[in-house]
């Protein structure tokens, strides 16, 4: 370097924050130090330059601190919107499960027997081979579409008219559901089945029932129209 050369405050000024950050050459390095111990200006610059980029270590630690208390309020932030919406998918699950678990209670759930009080039974006869023909009708004007078979311990036989809560009318012409027609029991089938004696028939529940059949009891043989009826 051309000592004998005056550097310009400039040009100093120009690599001044160079100097600061300490990325400049041993030489620009050199020079600046040699400017500075002679010009007050350049020296105040450069202070002027500390003074604005220097950041006190109590401030960086504040701001650190600062910045982990946003960074946590974030984070619980987070958090409870995730649990918000783990909590709003839930409910929703559980309020989409009421309204089906309510639909299909009210509407499909075959719980509510009927009263023998609207039911007639008739035209109780017997096909060969042991089957018990009858003719059941339920007058109350709804429709009937499930039927359950049971026995209890002692051989009696029920046969169960079901209904879910919510009752739908009966059609008012033919063909009709279970409300009205002939329905028939297989005796010897259903006694392979149960492996036990099938002593009575009912039609409703032990304390709700009208008798069809007793064993031993004297029937009419089917008639050939009611066989075809039932598809035999």
């Amino acid at each position: 370097m051309n000592k004998g050369r005056k550097i310009s405050c400039e040009i100093i000024k120009d690599i001044l924050p160079l100097y600061y950050d300490k990325v400049c050459s041993d030489d620009s390095k050199k020079m600046v130090e040699e400017h500075l111990q002679e010009c007050h200006n350049c020296k105040m610059e450069l202070e002027k330059l500390q003074d604005e980029i220097h950041i006190p270590e109590k401030t960086i630690l504040e701001n650190r601190k600062d910045v982990n208390v946003l960074k946590n309020i974030s984070a619980s932030w987070r958090r409870k919107r995730l649990k918000s919406f783990i909590k709003g998918v839930l409910l929703s699950a559980l309020l989409i499960s009421i309204i089906i678990l309510g639909y299909v209670g009210l509407f499909e759930w075959k719980i509510i027997s009927v009263s023998t009080d609207v039911v007639e039974i008739s035209e109780v006869s017997e096909m060969e081979g042991g089957k018990i023909v009858f003719y059941a009708e339920i007058n109350d004007g709804y429709s009937l579409n499930t039927i359950i078979y049971d026995v209890d311990s002692e051989g009696n036989l029920f046969v169960t008219p079901l209904r879910p809560i919510i009752k739908e009318k009966a059609d008012e012409q033919p063909p009709y559901e279970l409300e009205k027609g002939y329905d028939f029991i297989d005796i010897k089938d259903q006694e392979d089945y149960r492996g036990m004696e099938i002593k009575t028939i009912y039609y409703g529940t032990p304390n709700d029932k009208i008798l069809i059949w007793k064993k031993g009891m004297a029937l009419p043989k089917t008639s050939e129209e009611v066989e075809k009826n039932l598809g035999f």
